[in-house]
């Protein structure tokens, strides 16, 4: 396992611990006049295996992670995926942050049943938020071939590893 840290400025330090055989690439983003809005992340795995984990964070005033909230977000923006989906209804499920709150929905796309999928086509996409602190809200993308091949449980255990600490933290 590799721990890397991100520094999202005035809203501190983002820890994240990947597996070895994966890696991580983040970049901060600016509005054009360079204040700092956000920041994302790309995660794949260093083999050809399928899958990839996008993370795009933005700066907030949301204040403190609120569970309910959270939820509903989710709720409300993987709707249209439901009708195209294998499962045909939402099924929340929670990341495990240490601090903070995060969740996301799992789908499996009907017309790939059973076809192998091409390179960059997933089978399964899961759709999620993140808040591993006050005033920084991520939305997760989650994409790979089985909903519980080994791929998407290690995004999972991923992004379950975010932490966040402010910026004069040692």
């Amino acid at each position: 396992m590799q721990a890397a840290d991100f520094d999202l400025g005035a809203h501190g330090i983002l820890s994240v611990t990947v597996p070895d055989d994966w890696s991580i690439n983040g970049k901060a983003v600016n509005k054009p006049d360079g204040t700092p809005i956000g920041y994302v992340f790309a995660i794949k795995p260093r083999s050809d295996a399928n899958a990839k984990c996008l993370l795009t964070f933005i700066y907030s005033t949301n204040g403190a992670p609120n569970k309910e909230v959270i939820r509903k977000e989710v709720l409300s923006i993987t709707e249209d995926f439901v009708s195209e989906s294998v499962e045909k209804k939402q099924n929340l499920k929670d990341f495990s942050l240490q601090k903070g709150y995060g969740g996301y929905c799992l789908f499996t796309d009907a017309s790939l049943v059973g076809k192998k999928a091409s390179p960059g086509e997933y089978k399964v996409m899961g759709s999620g938020q993140v808040q591993p602190v006050d005033n920084v809200r991520g939305v997760v993308s989650l994409f790979a071939d089985e909903p519980d091949g080994m791929e998407m449980k290690a995004m999972i255990k991923i992004i379950n590893s975010l932490k966040a600490k402010p910026s004069n933290a040692k």
